[in-house]
């Protein structure tokens, strides 16, 4: 939580502990070029830290379901691509805030997507493109309250890639090709704000 136990503070808080459970499954496909791994995930958390009338306790409690798919290697000598896709269910288990039970957490995605793919021309030449995606965010200190939310977005990068020589490289990279608005962070407080994420930028990178 913001700003800890202050040192005058004579509560001593245990310790957080966590319980996770996972199963997955790993396939290797295009004659071994290209990595795909699947996964369930079980998370609990109990005395986790939680503010009940302005102090700083650590009775609370929660728990994440979730799957996680990933992709990284090539498709053909030439495609290469990363990324991957997470899909998560929360509960708050535990409150010292008798509402906050059963709601699912605040200030996390619960659905995330993100995919680099990149092809290799003659001469050197690379193309490539990235496209990320966040669900929207729930305000609040612990359980999610909906009525503050940063809304869900699409980003969309794209670079272009030159080998100068066996040494060098140049790149020109866009970010945010839209120009998309939307938020890095919601902070949360008594006067909530965010924090507005990087416009339509472009960078020229040598290496």
């Amino acid at each position: 939580d913001y700003g800890g136990v202050p040192p005058s503070a004579t509560t001593i808080l245990g310790p957080e502990r966590n319980r996770a459970a996972e199963v997955g499954t790993k396939w290797e496909l295009f004659d071994r070029h290209l990595l795909v791994t699947g996964a369930l995930f079980h998370t609990e958390k109990d005395n986790a830290r939680e503010t009940v009338a302005g102090v700083l306790t650590s009775g609370a409690g929660y728990q994440i379901d979730g799957v996680d798919i990933e992709v990284s290697g090539n498709i053909t000598d030439r495609w290469s691509v990363f990324g991957g896709l997470v899909l998560m269910r929360s509960k708050v288990t535990q409150s010292g805030i008798r509402s906050n039970i059963g709601l699912q957490l605040a200030n996390i995605a619960h659905e995330s997507f993100s995919m680099l793919s990149k092809y290799k021309f003659d001469y050197g030449w690379e193309l490539g493109g990235q496209a990320v995606y966040r669900s929207k965010i729930y305000g609040g200190t612990f359980g999610a309250n909906t009525g503050t939310e940063l809304p869900s977005y699409w980003r969309f990068d794209a670079f272009v890639e030159k080998k100068i020589d066996k040494n060098w490289t140049m790149k020109l990279y866009a970010q945010n090709l839209t120009n998309k608005l939307y938020y890095d962070t919601l902070y949360r407080s008594a006067t909530p704000f965010v924090a507005v994420a990087p416009g339509r930028a472009f960078y020229l990178v040598t290496s």
